[in-house]
């Protein structure tokens, strides 16, 4: 195949997005998805958010402490750890602890910032070329149960719209103007306030429009094709299959939670872990018109076309999938305070999904060392919506100019032991 050609592995947001971009600057790609149909992972089980101004790393103290809670008691807390699983995860855990500082937090927020502040007009380009034809901007209500609280959480936003990242939020309304925004909220939902500049769609229709528009286009996709092992050799990319070598220029590995298995022979230790998140789907009496961000529950409502979707958890068990029911009901229970007229046991299409965590919070990008011609894109955490059009944009830079397009802070060598 000729060096213009690129293979890319994952057929996920991660991999779409960067298959349309290769294909815009002019490659041939052919992307190999491992499941029978595109968008497996957690692409079709997210919130739909595209979020640069929520973009905040995971690891800090508080979800630490969330997770040592939960070993005690279960149903407690986001960030949920499996003692039986500790042993998978602890090379993950240990890293994730020593990301956790306020001073390496804040670090890791502000280099997700160089990938954020792109997404905003990358999206508004997919959204001219018509591949994304239903992105809401109502804004997000930002709700809590006391004043306090409200002011907090304004006042966090109100620091990242002086970077640039969105608009400073609305003033803090009460319990009635609340309701008169969204007439279905619950009692818990005495104070608040809308924040706009983050959008929201449906995240299977955006994977359905994407894999139509690259089809039309001529990618070539290849479905129930898990690919075993990527090589380089000399001027070309081998990627091992079950049904064959498939061979390329180059070649991206933006195989979300399973891509540790690729990196490893490659001499990168990614700490790449599934960290499973849920969803489901309720059908209250007054459906929302504004996402909502529940107080410090940690779920997310989502009106996506009649439907509406809540989102929220993160749990590390050392596996990709098993839905566990008992999460779902941590979840409504969290929820039912927030909002009214809703009945939790007739909730629908339940379903759990693998999102591809890395200890610092921060997704890997970069040629693998010593092949250049592999790039790895993988490792977004809960962010990968809203990062996908960057990644792909510096994924494509990769392809082009290589190392010399490198970002240090997404380096994909910066767990890996280095031999003095």
């Amino acid at each position: 195949m000729p060096a213009g050609e690129v293979a890319v592995v994952g057929g996920g947001l991660i991999g779409l997005f960067s298959a349309h971009q290769l294909l815009e600057r002019g490659y041939a790609v052919t992307v190999l998805e491992a499941g029978s149909g595109l968008g497996g992972g957690a692409a079709r089980v997210n919130g739909g958010w595209v979020c640069p101004a929520r973009s905040d790393p995971l690891p800090s103290w508080g979800v630490v402490r969330d997770g040592m809670r939960s070993l005690v008691s279960p149903g407690s807390g986001s960030f949920l750890l499996s003692a039986r699983a500790l042993p998978r995860v602890a090379g993950y855990l240990t890293r994730f602890l020593a990301s956790s500082g306020g001073r390496t937090f804040r670090r890791s927020w502000d280099e997700l910032d160089l990938l954020n502040r792109r997404t905003a007009g990358l999206v508004d380009e997919l959204v001219a070329a018509g591949v994304i034809d239903d992105l809401q901007d109502e804004g997000f209500l930002v709700l809590h149960p006391t004043r306090e609280e409200a002011e907090a959480s304004r006042a966090s936003l109100l620091s990242v719209s002086r970077l640039g990242l969105c608009p400073a939020p609305e003033p803090i309304l009460e319990r009635r103007g609340l309701q008169e925004l969204e007439p279905g909220l619950g009692d818990a939902a005495q104070f608040g306030f809308v924040h706009r500049g983050d959008r929201w769609l449906d995240p299977s229709r955006l994977v359905d429009r994407l894999g139509q528009s690259l089809r039309s286009r001529g990618v070539r996709v290849l479905e129930d094709t898990p690919v075993l092992a990527v090589r380089q050799r000399g001027t070309k990319v081998e990627l091992s299959t079950r049904s064959g070598a498939v061979e390329a220029g180059h070649a991206v590995i933006a195989a979300g939670a399973w891509a540790e298995q690729l990196l490893r022979p490659l001499g990168i230790r990614g700490y790449v872990t599934p960290g499973k998140g849920y969803s489901f789907t309720v059908h209250p009496k007054h459906p929302p018109t504004h996402v909502l961000r529940l107080g410090e529950t940690h779920v997310g409502v989502t009106p996506m076309g009649g439907r509406t979707r809540l989102v929220g958890m993160v749990e590390l068990d050392g596996t990709r999938d098993g839905l566990r029911a008992g999460r779902i009901d941590v979840m409504k229970r969290k929820a039912a305070p927030y909002l009214a007229g809703v009945d939790w046991d007739a909730s629908t299409d339940e379903r759990v999904g693998p999102r591809p965590m890395t200890p610092d919070g921060k997704p890997l990008i970069g040629c693998a060392p010593g092949a250049e011609r592999v790039v790895v894109a993988t490792g977004h955490n809960m962010l990968g919506l809203s990062l996908a059009a960057p990644t792909a944009s510096l994924v494509a830079d990769l392809v082009e100019r290589g190392s010399a397009a490198a970002v240090p802070a997404f380096d994909p060598m910066r767990f890996t032991h280095r031999p003095r």
